[in-house]
């Protein structure tokens, strides 16, 4: 889990802005990482009870019962994505097989397991596993709509740049419709 993930960081290349845009990318990611796996313990808690117990560092338990540290889904999609665009640039059918790996074999997760997906999700994995196409994968039902394309879209703000706003959106759009292809 960790060492792959400072291995992604090392591969990233650098973009148009050199060793600053190189930096820019691996502090995103870790940011991204270190916020989930801060967030992780407390998934699920009100406001007051967040508000009366701060989280301050790094716990472990929580709905998930994880060892401190533990990234979520979150991480490990976004993950998934940064190394397949590092990788292979943009590969809908790649991001498709890491992600289905991560379901599978926890690739890409802190500790080896999966340990929480999202039902819109898997059910888009479980179709790229069937031999679905991945761009027809995601679903399109009002009720499929929620944020689990966004958390993982991080990646593409720096692989777009530079991008015309269109072409932004489309490419956003195009890896959004791998597991949530509602319009919203």
């Amino acid at each position: 889990g960790k060492a792959r993930l400072i291995k992604i960081l090392k591969n990233v290349k650098k973009g148009q802005g050199g060793e600053i845009m190189q930096n820019q990318v691996i502090g995103g990611i870790l940011g991204f990482v270190v916020g989930d796996a801060l967030g992780v313990p407390v998934e699920f808690q009100s406001r007051e009870e967040l508000k009366a117990n701060q989280v301050m560092s790094m716990r472990s338990g929580g709905s998930h019962g994880q060892p401190k540290g533990t990234w979520s889904d979150d991480s490990s999609m976004t993950l998934c994505l940064m190394e397949s665009l590092t990788n292979n640039n943009l590969d809908f059918n790649d991001v498709c097989v890491r992600f289905l790996n991560w379901a599978e074999n926890g690739y890409m997760t802190a500790h080896g397991e999966m340990f929480d997906i999202g039902r819109t999700t898997l059910t888009a994995i479980r179709k790229f596993a069937c031999g679905k196409p991945p761009l027809e994968c995601g679903e399109s039902g009002e009720y499929d709509n929620g944020n689990g394309s966004l958390m993982r879209i991080l990646p593409l703000a720096f692989y777009t740049l530079g991008f015309k706003p269109q072409e932004r959106f489309e490419i956003v759009h195009n890896v959004s419709r791998l597991t949530h292809s509602h319009q919203r």
